[in-house]
């Protein structure tokens, strides 16, 4: 018989309460992390999505100008030259944003009254309606059209007196109070007109 002095300590299974409040420290550590680091990636993703989006609207706006200024083509004819100033201009495109492309089209863009607001409008014919939509919107900047030369000079209207013999300009731009430029479009036809397009005077 073993006597009681002999006896086996008691086996302790399972955690202790301390181990207990260890792990739990731990484990609410390790999920307050993970909620924070799930927080950061739903912001990081949101704020991206919104960075591609508006990064998105300002390529659309550029390829809407750009595809319908680098489209236009010169006339002899004054009510259907080319006239620029700094509020607006307009002309006859071949790629109207509204309409089939490939067909000649009178089209204006202008800023609108508030000068900080860009407008596309273009006429209907006769069996079309007039398409017109606000495409810009850029509040606390003073917009302005400029027009450059062959020579790459800058003007406030166009046609330019000064500048003989250049029925439509080489590039047209849309800027803000401080110069920057919102739009900008270079005209992909020879500023001189072709056969098809001289008018009878």
């Amino acid at each position: 018989m073993i006597g009681s002095s002999q006896r086996r300590p008691f086996a302790m299974t399972g955690l202790s309460l301390l181990e207990m409040l260890v792990v739990l420290v731990l484990a609410s550590l390790l999920a307050t992390l993970l909620v924070q680091g799930l927080g950061f990636f739903l912001s990081s993703s949101d704020t991206a999505r919104r960075y591609a989006s508006r990064a998105s609207e300002a390529h659309q706006r550029q390829h809407w100008f750009a595809s319908s200024v680098r489209s236009m083509v010169p006339y002899l004819d004054p009510q259907r030259a080319f006239a620029g100033d700094a509020a607006s201009f307009s002309g006859i495109t071949l790629e109207p944003l509204g309409s089939e492309p490939g067909l000649p089209k009178q089209v204006r863009w202008s800023i609108e009254p508030d000068r900080e607001s860009l407008r596309y409008a273009e006429s209907g014919g006769p069996q079309a309606r007039a398409a017109a939509w606000t495409v810009l919107r850029a509040p606390g900047e003073a917009l302005r059209f400029q027009y450059a030369d062959r020579a790459g000079d800058w003007h406030a209207k166009w046609p330019v007196a000064e500048v003989a013999r250049e029925w439509i300009p080489g590039q047209v731009r849309l800027v803000g109070e401080d110069g920057r430029t919102f739009l900008s479009a270079h005209l992909a036809l020879h500023p001189v007109p072709v056969a098809n397009f001289l008018e009878p005077l």
